[in-house]
């Protein structure tokens, strides 16, 4: 039982028993606390394998908090091209991000493994990355128990692989290394079985699911044309308070920003499939931007790019509607719409508490004018 895999879509998950410094995958990921000391544990392996530059590297990026997760270089790792630090402990106990927000330890160590590996997959998409290698993230001196970290970490990185087509190769490592101490945790290879219990029944659903759907589409399949029907929204039935502006390339990270919105009861319109951007629905996007008090920009190298995008901002700055642009990386605006929105002020999007925080309250000032007006 020294290695399984199991296939989501064209990714492979592998779960090894093994030293994770022999992975050959482009990312390494460490497990820290948020002053990223690497004094222990995997963090510690990784920093006498990779240099002291790891660590002094990461520190760079501080201040953060429980469930970030910090890049750095990988010094001289033989392999890796970063080292993802996962940040599952804070020594100083400074959660008041939390207050009210999570009830016990059990939901923190939830929000914890949920948060910070979806970062890394995130991560891995902007940063075109297609390998890592994860070690058992906080079971060690962060003592999230083994069965809390199964269950999760089998329902985050399924999630994460069933939602793309893009070729991932994740590594779990169970022995996270040689040289961590797991005498003093008392852990055998039978202890992880709940592991594997975990991703085989991920691995399975998913495989039903496909099953059935080949079964429905066999069903339902006519040799006849059929027309096409799409339900074109009319403009009486809009009632939105925000427009998003985006690239479909950067989906991931507009769902997260989606999520904010409908957690904060804000309602938004997105255009999800590209349809109505054509020529022949253009007026659906008017009608969408002429209903909505505010237009979130999201910016990002693909959104600069896309025509579609450039003239949804044009067509909202003729409107006089606000526009805020979450800015998910150093993209400069494209120079058609750079004289009207440069002097807007900008929320840099961390996918974290804070950059959510700032959206939402920006959205909020804004629809309070809009209704005071």
């Amino acid at each position: 039982m020294r290695q399984r895999e199991y296939k989501f879509n064209n990714s492979v998950l592998k779960v090894i028993f093994g030293d994770i410094l022999n992975s050959k995958a482009e990312v390494i990921v460490s497990s820290d606390d948020t002053g990223i000391s690497m004094a222990g544990g995997v963090s510690r392996v990784i920093r006498e394998a990779g240099g002291d530059i790891i660590r002094e590297d990461a520190q760079k990026k501080l201040p953060a908090q429980v469930g970030d997760v910090i890049v750095s270089t990988a010094g001289t790792l033989e392999h890796q091209k970063y080292v993802f630090h996962c940040l599952t402990l804070d020594y100083e106990h400074k959660f008041e991000v939390f207050e009210g927000k999570l009830a016990n330890s059990e939901e923190m160590n939830n929000y914890i493994i949920q948060h910070s590996v979806d970062k890394c997959f995130r991560l891995m998409q902007a940063l075109d990355l297609h390998s890592i290698a994860l070690p058992c993230i906080g079971v060690g001196l962060a003592r999230i128990p083994l069965k809390q970290l199964a269950v999760n970490l089998a329902d985050v990185i399924s999630l994460n692989l069933f939602k793309t087509q893009k070729p991932y190769e994740i590594e779990l490592y169970l022995y996270e290394s040689t040289g961590y101490d797991h005498n003093r945790l008392k852990l055998s290879e039978m202890d992880y079985i709940d592991m594997f219990e975990n991703f085989a029944i991920k691995a399975a659903l998913y495989q039903h699911e496909l099953e059935k759907e080949a079964r429905m589409s066999v069903k339902n399949s006519d040799t006849r044309q059929k027309p096409i029907v799409m339900n074109i929204p009319k403009r009486e039935e809009m009632h939105h308070q925000v427009f998003i502006s985006y690239s479909r390339k950067d989906v991931d990270a507009v769902n997260t920003i989606r999520d904010i919105l409908e957690q904060n009861g804000i309602s938004y319109w997105i255009d999800k499939e590209g349809i109505f951007s054509g020529e022949n629905y253009k007026e659906v996007i008017v009608d969408a931007i002429e209903t909505a008090k505010a237009v979130i920009f999201v910016s990002s190298v693909n959104s600069n790019a896309s025509i579609n995008v450039i003239r949804e901002l044009g067509y909202a700055v003729k409107q006089r509607r606000t526009i805020i642009p979450v800015m998910l990386d150093d993209t400069p605006y494209a120079k058609s719409v750079r004289l009207d929105i440069s002097d807007i002020h900008q929320i840099e999007f961390k996918d974290d508490i804070s950059s959510g925080k700032e959206i939402v309250t920006s959205l909020l000032y804004i629809l309070s004018l809009a209704e005071a007006g």
